[in-house]
């Protein structure tokens, strides 16, 4: 058979849409992408495009309404498919420098030209596979009609097929499928969890978990819990980089594998605060983790170190799965856990004599932030609150970062926004000087650390219709003026790049750098003799050691 009389065969509307949604992926975004993510993108969308339009083609025939004709079809066949080429090969060859642009914005160097090449090539191959299963399965699902057809009719077989194939799907993913899902899920993270960070051993200091005489064994940390009591600079670290006595830093945990029950596990961390010191010390610090139990090091080890060690911080596992997965699958661990920590920590705090207990402060990234502000209620705001807050990387669902958010002073940008009087709230990104400086602080100091191109911070649900704020100038020094907004498309780049910003350069994306947290706990603790200079020393002695 000729290609001409092959041509018809293909979908034009799968072509067009398939080429459409491809080169939309080639666009500018909020932040780069790894060349492999955009070419498994690529392909996909490719696929799916042209699978939605064959879909489309066999809806328009069951409902038997007027089809194109083969001179037409021929006439316009090889005219649609070189537009889509032409589209797609404008796209493709413009997005390195779109993609240079993204990248010199966040201190990446430009992407080899032989990345490109494998990019093609990897975008075919998955586009190529995708088709070959979708070709399997309407040959599959063909064959169960033309079956059906010889004992039922063709409407009622369609209909059955329809009927029975979203009766299966619905008892997959509402029992077996994601109950199973989440049982392997859990059991993979569980079994890395039980490892011992690389070069991590058990303190030998009595003020951290794990340590001699504490209430919770070494194994049953957990592998977040392990690097959070092991890293962290030491009292002897820490007068050697200020000059002056400093304490040993208290560090706190408890692991799921210690206790899975919140209660249970909020009073053994109070136990270990207890028996540590902590309620002793100048600061309390509770800390709410990430998904996997992760306390960020660089967001917690620049207050010891200002302290002098006069600190104490705690924190609790609730979950094995990464932020994402446990944002999902069980979205209610993280504030229960959070909340009661808190109330059992604060309870305890709030019967000692205000003139000599610590200062009572909260930090949370990420997952945690959001966890970290719902653990907090009005009656404990307004009955004896704590001190103040450090947040940073604050989801699109922080109920106080989306307050402050949308309802900033006037004429403040919308990735820098100043809310109010900055007497109780500040926001801190990197390009900005310390947020409200002029200002004098309210009784509680709360500092949100936001970067401009954090995805996960400025995602909104009403993206896919309303232009954000933040698309409109001035916008964030690190976001490519190329980025535009456009209605549906741009909702899903930005839900695409919330799963990359944690590997961009620190004060890119959803990765925090040391110095935005030494700003933060300096203006929180009113440390107002730490200077520029300190910030840049810190390095060596609060970095993350173990990886």
């Amino acid at each position: 058979m000729s290609a001409r009389n092959r041509a018809p065969r293909v979908s034009l509307l799968g072509i067009y849409l398939g080429g459409l949604l491809c080169a939309l992926t080639f666009t500018p975004s909020m932040i780069p992408r790894p060349w492999l993510f955009q070419a498994l993108l690529a392909g996909t969308t490719l696929a799916a495009g042209y699978g939605l339009g064959m879909l489309g083609l066999l809806l328009w025939r069951y409902l038997e309404l007027p089809v194109m004709g083969q001179r037409l079809r021929h006439l316009i066949f090889w005219p649609v498919t070189l537009i889509t080429a032409g589209r797609l090969g404008y796209y493709f060859w413009s997005s390195s420098d779109w993609q240079d642009e993204s990248r010199a914005l966040v201190g990446l160097p430009p992407l080899e030209e032989s990345s490109y090449v494998l990019l093609f090539v990897v975008a075919v191959a998955c586009c190529a596979v995708l088709l070959a299963l979708g070709w399997l399965l309407a040959r599959a699902i063909g064959l169960i009609l033309g079956l059906s057809r010889r004992y039922i009719g063709r409407r009622y077989a369609s209909v059955l097929l329809v009927a029975g194939f979203l009766a299966l799907l619905v008892a997959s993913v509402d029992g077996w499928l994601i109950s199973r899902m989440i049982s392997a899920l859990d059991e993979v993270q569980a079994a890395i969890d039980t490892e011992d960070p690389e070069g991590a051993v058990p303190p030998s200091e009595t003020t951290r978990s794990g340590g001699p005489g504490s209430f919770v064994a070494w194994d049953g940390l957990g592998y977040a819990g392990k690097l959070f009591v092991y890293e962290g600079p030491r009292g002897a670290e820490i007068a050697a980089f200020t000059g002056r006595p400093a304490k040993e830093p208290i560090r706190a945990y408890v692991g799921l594998r210690t206790s899975d029950e919140p209660e249970a596990a909020a009073r053994l961390a109070l136990d270990e605060l207890i028996r540590a010191g902590a309620f002793e010390r100048r600061v309390l610090v509770i800390a709410s983790p990430t998904g996997t139990g992760w306390l960020e090091n660089d967001g917690l080890a620049p207050l010891e170190v200002m302290l002098d060690g006069d600190t104490a911080i705690v924190g609790v596992q609730y979950s094995y799965l990464p932020s994402p997965m446990s944002l999902i699958l069980e979205p209610d661990r993280a504030g229960t856990s959070a909340r009661a920590l808190f109330n059992v920590v604060h309870g305890h705090w709030r019967t000692l004599d205000p003139a000599t207990r610590p200062a009572l402060y909260l930090f949370g990234l990420s997952l945690g932030s959001l966890a970290s502000e719902n653990s907090i209620s009005f009656s404990s705001i307004m009955g004896d609150p704590v001190q103040g807050a450090v947040w940073a990387g604050p989801t699109f669902r922080n109920p106080i970062w989306r307050n402050v958010a949308s309802n900033r002073a006037e004429g403040s940008p919308a990735w820098s926004p100043v809310f109010e009087d900055s007497s109780l709230v500040r926001v801190l990104t990197p390009y900005s000087d310390e947020a409200g400086e002029d200002m004098a602080w309210g009784p509680l100091r709360i500092v949100y650390v936001v970067n401009p191109s954090d995805a996960i911070s400025y995602f909104r649900e009403s993206m896919w219709l309303v232009e954000p704020d933040w698309f409109r100038p001035p916008r964030g020094p690190d976001i490519s003026d190329l980025f535009q907004w456009s209605p549906v498309v741009s909702l899903f780049q930005v839900a695409i790049d919330m799963q990359f910003g944690a590997v961009m350069p620190d004060g890119h994306g959803h990765n925090y750098a040391l110095r935005d947290y030494a700003r933060a706990w300096a203006s929180v603790v009113g440390q107002d003799d730490w200077s520029d200079a300190d910030t840049e020393r810190l390095g060596p002695v609060v970095r993350t050691t173990v990886k």
